[in-house]
């Protein structure tokens, strides 16, 4: 009786390998469908070693993005500190709710000239491992027209995490150049665009979940989300040491479901930071259709016209 049992039990040995073999096709099918075909485009992330020849060249201009006192107490050579609280002041808010970006262009060219950016200029920016305050210089010098600047993967700690040298001595004699504006209307939105275009866009708030259900307003006059937006939290993004892989990234990107044939706008709570990281991304794996809303929820939860997301219109996470 017992042989026999074995011999039946062993009949059904083949039918249990297709079956584990059709399952594990189907998850690897299913597990590609949560993939985007997306690489890494040149011209955006700077290594750590590249930078180390490039740090005393002419013509290359270090940005230090991160907030004075950090700046103050060690920071790379060779480098000007341009932090965020430069584009706050209450005419930039005016501004940029109004016309979809940061700051005029008499401002951008004041700083940016006055920090040794030129025409032939090649601009790195660095924060920390994550920069999201190097994105803002980032989205600013594009928007304006200069598309020569890229970002230091791994930022600031894994500068040093390699021993590279640092240094507390503020940079002296920095020459000034004649940075040109000319704005790129076609990589912002303003509240406007947006109710204009809501059927044929997909937005992607990129703050905290708490945020995004309005259970923490951030200051703002209503608390919520644009209706339609996806919430993909910045910090889903990012790497925990320097960025993600391209598949990486991708995969995230595709189980939220955003498409590369569309329209995409990025936004936050005050429109730079999170949101221009959210935008780098993007034009880094190739969405050239992304833009990102300036005036953020700042903006439009300080409007009349402007209806809120409630738990009725939240997208469903894929």
């Amino acid at each position: 009786m017992q042989v026999t049992g074995v011999v039946n039990n062993n009949k059904w040995v083949p039918i249990l390998f297709f079956l584990l073999l059709a399952v594990g096709c189907l998850e690897t099918q299913t597990s590609s469908e949560n993939k985007l075909n997306v690489t890494i485009l040149s011209g955006h992330i700077v290594e750590t070693e590249s930078l180390s020849s490039l740090i005393n060249q002419p013509h290359v201009v270090l940005v230090d993005a991160r907030e004075e006192e950090k700046y103050t107490k060690f920071h790379l050579p060779n480098s000007v500190n341009i932090p965020k609280n430069l584009f706050r002041t209450s005419k930039d808010i005016k501004f940029k709710n109004a016309n979809g970006f940061a700051i005029p262009s008499e401002k951008a060219e004041k700083i940016f000239g006055e920090a040794g950016i030129g025409k032939i200029t090649r601009v790195i920016v660095y924060d920390s491992v994550t920069f999201p305050d190097a994105s803002i210089i980032w989205g600013l010098l594009k928007y304006y027209g200069h598309d020569n600047v890229q970002i230091l993967k791994g930022g600031f700690e894994k500068w040093v995490s390699e021993g590279r040298p640092v240094t507390s001595e503020p940079i002296k004699d920095v020459k000034k150049a004649i940075f040109k504006a000319v704005p790129k209307p076609e990589m912002v939105a303003t509240a406007k665009w947006i109710m204009e275009n809501k059927d044929e866009i997909v937005i992607i708030d990129l703050r905290s979940f708490k945020e995004y259900l309005g259970l923490n307003k951030a200051g703002n006059i209503r608390g919520g989300s644009i209706p339609g937006a996806v919430n993909i939290e910045w910090k889903e993004l990012a790497g925990d040491t320097t960025i993600k892989s391209a598949e990486r990234i991708g995969e995230v990107l595709a189980k939220y479901g955003i498409p590369k044939n569309k329209e995409i706008v990025t936004y936050c709570n005050i429109g730079i930071g999170r949101s221009t990281y959210g935008l780098f991304l993007l034009k880094m794996l190739g969405y050239e259709k992304a833009r990102v809303y300036g005036g953020s929820m700042e903006d439009w939860s300080g409007r009349l016209e402007t209806p809120m997301g409630d738990m009725k219109n939240i997208p469903a996470k894929i």
